[in-house]
């Protein structure tokens, strides 16, 4: 009789531990802190030839850098700006998900003719930015710098690889 009675206690006992569920923390992870790194230089040429602006690039070449962007970056100085590299041309979109900065995207043709521009992408925004046309490059930027540098369609971009 005895053994019966610690049998079910011990029963009672491994069923509560079985139930017993893990909370979530309080305190969530934060987003992983990203700092610029810097692996090019580009220019943006008029079609009369001047140049118009001159960033520091980031590349974006992998797949898992085409899908991280500039996501969870909280700063980046106007002379910066992330190419991404796709591997043929097509039109591909673009949304602002975990993405703290407003940004404008400069969408590239394969022989470097800017294409189309999306202005102001709002921060967080899931909405798709979708341009026009074919491309294999787009360029982002802090918000504001197509507009202070005179960045028009049909302008091209020369850009090189740090060796």
């Amino acid at each position: 009789m005895l053994k019966r009675h610690f049998l079910v206690l011990g029963l009672i006992g491994i069923c509560f531990l079985f139930s017993c569920k893990k909370t979530a923390s309080p305190n969530p992870e934060p987003a992983p802190k990203y700092e610029f790194r810097q692996e090019g230089t580009l220019d943006i040429i008029s079609p009369e030839g001047l140049k118009k602006a001159t960033f520091n690039i980031e590349i974006a070449e992998k797949e898992e850098e085409l899908m991280q962007g500039l996501k969870y970056r909280e700063k980046m100085a106007d002379n910066e700006a992330m190419l991404f590299i796709f591997e043929y041309p097509d039109i591909y979109d673009f949304w602002m998900q975990d993405t703290y900065l407003p940004l404008d995207m400069l969408f590239i043709a394969t022989d470097g003719t800017i294409n189309d521009i999306y202005e102001n992408a709002v921060p967080f925004s899931e909405e798709r930015i979708t341009p026009r046309n074919p491309h294999q490059y787009v360029l982002e930027v802090n918000a504001g710098i197509v507009k202070k540098s005179s960045i028009k369609t049909g302008d091209k971009i020369v850009w090189k690889k740090q060796s």
